[in-house]
């Protein structure tokens, strides 16, 4: 569903009047109250859990001899830091703290990178040629804005968005039985999300 057919299920799901909205923008009263809740339900939903599978991605840098700082992708949030490659090697990411004491100024070859406070990407040393840094990362939170928008979310599980965005219409107009229904039916969808959008969880060995 895109942002609009969420806010117009979610009109239907609590019986709220007349049949819209019609569009996202220029909206005032319920319909500006509905479309604000689903904004903010898929956010919530988001960053409750930041590695969900849905908000992974694959990035890439092209980097050059004369440069040591780069800009991120526009959605970068946090690297998956074991596949952190300069061509065919391996890099090691530090803390900024910790990159910034140990290379006040570039030398050696390239191993270690860094995110600084500006959220440019910083390497310990200039690239020897021409090749590109890849790895793969966690996006930020998808912000809902034009009525064509769609969530990254898979869409067989569209309607916890809505659900979410139900419990905020309940709790808004006092009606403890839509809290509930909103509730329930919230936990069903996002349960069997949580098993298949979140990553294994991995166990140790046995005890000795």
């Amino acid at each position: 569903m895109t942002f609009l057919e969420l806010c117009q299920r979610l009109r239907q799901e609590v019986g709220a009047a007349g049949n819209g909205p019609a569009s996202i923008g220029g909206q005032s009263g319920e319909y500006a109250r509905l479309i604000g809740w689903v904004r903010e339900a898929w956010r919530e939903i988001q960053v409750e859990r930041r590695r969900w599978r849905f908000a992974w991605a694959q990035g890439s840098v092209a980097v050059e001899p004369a440069f040591d700082q780069y800009p991120l992708p526009e959605d970068f949030e946090d690297w998956d830091e074991p596949t952190l490659r300069l061509g065919d090697k391996s890099l090691h990411a530090l803390s900024w703290g910790e990159f910034r004491d140990r290379f006040r100024d570039p030398k050696g070859s390239v191993q270690y990178v860094s995110i600084a406070p500006d959220s440019t990407l910083r390497l310990n040393a200039f690239p020897e040629s021409s090749s590109e840094i890849t790895f793969e990362y966690w996006r930020s939170p998808q912000v809902l804005e034009e009525g064509g928008d769609v969530p990254r979310l898979p869409e067989r599980y569209h309607m916890a968005i809505v659900y979410r965005a139900m419990l905020q219409y309940g709790l808004y107009e006092n009606a403890p039985e839509v809290v509930q229904q909103a509730r329930m039916n919230y936990r069903g969808v996002i349960s069997t999300m949580e098993v298949t959008q979140l990553p294994e969880m991995s166990f140790g060995g046995p005890l000795a």
